[in-house]
This record gives C-alpha cells, sequence and structure tokens, in this order.
C-alpha cells in the first residue's frame, strides 16, 4: 500500500510537473499571439491614421480603428469595429478613381495628349503621369500667359490700359477682352477718318486721292506728297509771278495812259482798215469758196461760248463732282477766212454746263448738266445737276448749249446791273 502511494505520489508530480511545463509553454504562446495581435492592432491603427492624414482626407477611421478598440479583450467588437477599415479604404480609393479621372477630363479640355486615368491610378505609373500632367499645364498655362501678355501690349499700342492679369480672370477677361477690341476699333476709326480727310483735302486742290486703307500706302502717301510738293512749288512760283505781274501792273498804269492817246489815234486808221477789209471781203466771197465769220472774236462777245469744247478728266464716285480739262488759261481758235484767231476765253466759276457723249457722231447721247464751283489754270471741279457719278465716264464732251449760254448771259447780265 506504500508503495501504491509513492507510486501516485510520483505520479501526480510528474503529472504537475508536466502540467507546469505545458502551462509555461501556453503561456509564452499566448504571449506571441498577444503581442502578434498588438502589432497588428498598431498597423490598423497606424494605417486608420495614414487614411485619415490628420483630417486632410475627411475620413475618421483613426477613431474607429483606435488602438483600445482593437486590443485582443474586445475580441467580441471585432467584428463590427474592422469592417471600418475597409469602407475607409474604399473611400480612398474612391476618392482617388474621381481625382485620376478628373484629371483625365481636365487633359482632355485642354488638349493635353497622353494622359490615361488607369496610368493615373497605376501606383507604378502614376507619377509619371502626375509629372507629365503638371508639365502640360504649366505650358498651358506659360501660353496663356504669353497671349494675355500680347493682348495687353496690342491694348497699349492702340492706347488702351489693360493689365495682362485681367485676361486670365474668370470674372473680368470679358471687360479686358472688349477694352482690347475698343482701342483697336478706335485705331481703325481713326486711320479711315485719317484717309479720309486726306482724300479732301488733295482733292481740293485738284490732286487725285491717295488710297491710304490698302497695304501700299506708304507708297501712295509718297505720291499724294510728290504732288503736294510740286504744287506747293507752282503756287510759289505763281506767287512770286504775281508779285512780278504786280509790279508790272503799277508801270504799265502809266504806260496805258500814254497808250490810250495813241490808241484813239489809231481808231482813225482803224476805220480806214475796217473799209479795206470789207473790200476785200467782197473779194474773197465773190466765188463763194471763202466765207467769213461775220465778227473777229476777241473773248468778249457772246458768241464765243459756242466755240468752247473740253472733256471730263476725273470722275469721283464718292463726293459726286468731276474735273474738266478747262480753266482760266482756255483758248479756242476761230477760223476767219485763212487766218486762225486764237481768241483767250477763261472760264469763270458759277457756269452750268452740258455734257454729251458721241457729240460728234450721228448718234450723240445727252449724260447730264455740271455746275462750274472752283476753277484752276487749265482745270475746273464742277459738281453734277442730277444723275450719278456712274452715268459719267471720262472724256465725255463739255460745253454750252443755248439753254446754257442764255443762263449765262442772264447772269452775266444780272451782274452788270448790280454793278
Amino acid at each position: 500500500m506504500r508503495i501504491l502511494n509513492r507510486i501516485i505520489n510520483i505520479l501526480i508530480l510528474l503529472a504537475a510537473i508536466a502540467a507546469v511545463v505545458f502551462s509555461y509553454m501556453l503561456f509564452s504562446k499566448r504571449e506571441k499571439l498577444v503581442d502578434g495581435w498588438d502589432q497588428m492592432a498598431k498597423a490598423i491603427s497606424a494605417t486608420a491614421k495614414t487614411i485619415d492624414a490628420g483630417g486632410a482626407s475627411g475620413t475618421k477611421a483613426a477613431l474607429e480603428l483606435a488602438d483600445d478598440k482593437l486590443k485582443h479583450t474586445n475580441y467580441e467588437q471585432l467584428a463590427q469595429i474592422l469592417p471600418k477599415l475597409k469602407e475607409n479604404t474604399e473611400k480612398i480609393v474612391a476618392q482617388r478613381n474621381a481625382l485620376a479621372d478628373s484629371v483625365q477630363q481636365a487633359a482632355t479640355t485642354l488638349s493635353i495628349q497622353g494622359i490615361d486615368s488607369k496610368e493615373l491610378k497605376n501606383i507604378a505609373s502614376y507619377q509619371d503621369k502626375e509629372r507629365a500632367f503638371n508639365s502640360k499645364v504649366q505650358e498651358f498655362r506659360n501660353v496663356r500667359d504669353k497671349v494675355s501678355e500680347g493682348y495687353s501690349e496690342t491694348a497699349r499700342l492702340a492706347g488702351g490700359d489693360v493689365n495682362s492679369s485681367e485676361f486670365n480672370g474668370p470674372t473680368t477677361y470679358s471687360a479686358a477682352i472688349e477694352k482690347v477690341n475698343s482701342a483697336v476699333q478706335d485705331v481703325v476709326t481713326r486711320r479711315n477718318d485719317y484717309a479720309n480727310y486726306v482724300s479732301q483735302i488733295v482733292r481740293t486742290i485738284g490732286i487725285q486721292a491717295p488710297r491710304l486703307t490698302d497695304k501700299n500706302y506708304r507708297e501712295e502717301f509718297a505720291k499724294t506728297l510728290k504732288s503736294v510738293q510740286t504744287y506747293r512749288q507752282e503756287f510759289v512760283e505763281t506767287k512770286n509771278q504775281l508779285d512780278s505781274e504786280k509790279s508790272k501792273a503799277l508801270r504799265l498804269t502809266n504806260e496805258v495812259e500814254t497808250h490810250k492817246k495813241t490808241i484813239s489815234a489809231h481808231l482813225a486808221s482803224l476805220r480806214t482798215q475796217k473799209n479795206k477789209i470789207d473790200e476785200l471781203t467782197n473779194i474773197l466771197t465773190k466765188d463763194g469758196s471763202i466765207q467769213l465769220p461775220p465778227v473777229l472774236l476777241t473773248g468778249k462777245e457772246p458768241e464765243c461760248y459756242k466755240y468752247v469744247k473740253g472733256t471730263i478728266e476725273y470722275i469721283d464716285n464718292d463726293f459726286g463732282f468731276v474735273t474738266i480739262d478747262i480753266g482760266k488759261n482756255y483758248t479756242f481758235t476761230q477760223r476767219y477766212g485763212i487766218k486762225d484767231n486764237k481768241v483767250p476765253f477763261p472760264l469763270t466759276p458759277g457756269k452750268i454746263m452740258t455734257v454729251a457723249r458721241g457729240l460728234n457722231t450721228n448718234q450723240p447721247v445727252f449724260v447730264g448738266k455740271v455746275f462750274v464751283t472752283k476753277v484752276e489754270d487749265n482745270s475746273a471741279i464742277c459738281n453734277l445737276m442730277g444723275g450719278k457719278p456712274s452715268d459719267f465716264k471720262v472724256g465725255d464732251t463739255v460745253y454750252f448749249s443755248d439753254d446754257d449760254i442764255n443762263a449765262a448771259l442772264g447772269n452775266a447780265k444780272q451782274s452788270t446791273a448790280k454793278k
């Protein structure tokens, strides 16, 4: 019995020793498991904090997956807590995908090639695509800034005041563009007005108007300037001649008084000569081959109007006037027997003249009437009396009809009566 008790005690002792050994081994495993659990909890908590990014992401994963909630002692609650990690991760992934799609859409809007949202979502390629996108966006911005600076410089050259930053603002760009357009339009208007006034000035002095709105405006302006300089030179020469003529006039006035006496003496001689001319006329016209005009014209007779003939040299379609080749120095030839009588008959303003085409043909055509407004030495400016400028042509004949002569003589009588 004693031996049995000893054996039992030995077995109990061995069992106790085994229990102690297994307890130690179990405790050691438990410690490793608890330590691994804690490390996993800390990793999940750190991941949650990374997802929250200090509150920048808008998630609250760090609160929902705190270290104390992930302890092994809260094993029963893990089924409710751990899905929060997946939910927040899905939110971050959804945010990433939305941003990648937005970047691709922005690239498409800005016409930037080679930006694919799939590559932006890929961990291995997103950085290269991000740098490429940022580089292209910077290029786009540089181009925009250059365009804005160009518009601003255009406005400055046109006399406007627009800052380049105004073109970059979503609320200010429209007004900035309007300022530039207004400044450019003002320049165009001033250019057209300038060209118009220059044309009126040169036409007034009888010079052909330049086409200053064409690309060759410099050449046109140079021609006009040369014509004006020539006109100025002729004006100075004419003025000098006029001053010289005034001096001569003073001298000739005294001579006229002397010549008056001589003229009286010559009148008697002229009467004698006229009688001889009448005799010669009778002799010349006996066979009918020569017939002298009734009067040897001097330029003061009404019959002089019938000898006047000229042509249209220039037609101004914009202002409705023409220029003719008759002026203050006009002279016509009267055939008087075998003699050509050169008769000076200066054109004066205020006369009405008739315009015809094909006057010396079998079918002359009446074109219209013109009114003489300004007379130069060898030309005159005439306003149209009815009709359109397109009705008239360069080369049309200008003359005094019977009605024109009667009107001219009537005006002359009225002018004489007033004097």
